[in-house]
């Protein structure tokens, strides 16, 4: 998602190299389990606690892993094991918090791999929307999300490295430059590390066109993505 360094326990990262597995395998199952491809990965916190941190996918060239719940704050050593042994890969900073939002291409940047609901009041039934469209090759647009006064909209943010946060006072989501009121930012619920942000969207940013999604979870911001309002 954002591309730094830092996680938190909870939190998806990733790692590149060569050589890392002999093959490319993804979990098939939301129970990310500790080994996958013949590969296992511990997480050596500062206190010298060692985990095994569940695995999403392993090939030659990345790995998708979860640090383990429990994992001390400070630097942290990961270590890698595979048919060849154990090589230390290097190491990480863990925070409580280390927000980073998922973004539809998979990159980090453009639009904002989120989605959302609209109420017309004063029925209570909410209608899907959709915030995002991608072709064949890979690359996503913003669908633009028209909001009224009798349509609140209410849009779902997903990343990782939130849930570790002081409170819900502590977590800040601005809009092209407005600030949007945030419902809940916690675990998402059905994959490891994946969180989500629940926000509304503000009515002043009706005609906006694309603008710039911020979060910060105790004063850290995660990387900017983007929306569409009509």
């Amino acid at each position: 998602a954002s591309g730094a360094a830092l996680l938190s326990p909870e939190s998806i990262g990733s790692i590149y190299g060569a050589s890392l597995s002999p093959q490319a395998v993804s979990a098939d199952s939301p129970g990310w389990p500790t080994s996958l491809g013949g590969v296992q990965l511990t997480v050596q916190d500062k206190t010298g606690q060692s985990r095994l941190a569940p695995l999403a996918y392993v090939s030659p060239s990345q790995i998708n892993f979860e640090i383990p719940a429990g994992t001390a704050i400070g630097s942290a050593t990961l270590l890698l094991q595979n048919a060849s042994g154990t090589d230390a890969l290097g190491t990480v900073r863990i925070a409580a918090a280390a927000p980073a939002l998922f973004s539809a291409n998979a990159s980090g940047t453009g639009v904002a791999a989120a989605t959302a609901v609209k109420v017309v009041l004063p029925s209570p039934i909410q209608s899907p929307l959709p915030v995002f469209t991608c072709d064949q090759s890979g690359s996503c647009k913003a669908v633009p999300i028209a909001i009224g006064v009798d349509t609140p909209v209410y849009i779902s943010f997903y990343g990782t490295g939130i849930r570790g946060r002081t409170s819900l006072s502590n977590v800040a989501v601005t809009i092209g430059g407005v600030s949007a009121p945030v419902l809940y930012a916690g675990p998402q619920g059905t994959y490891p590390g994946l969180d989500q942000v629940n926000v509304g969207l503000p009515l002043s940013l009706q005609g906006a066109g694309v603008v710039d999604v911020n979060l910060t979870v105790d004063g850290l911001s995660a990387n900017t993505v983007q929306i569409a309002v009509q």
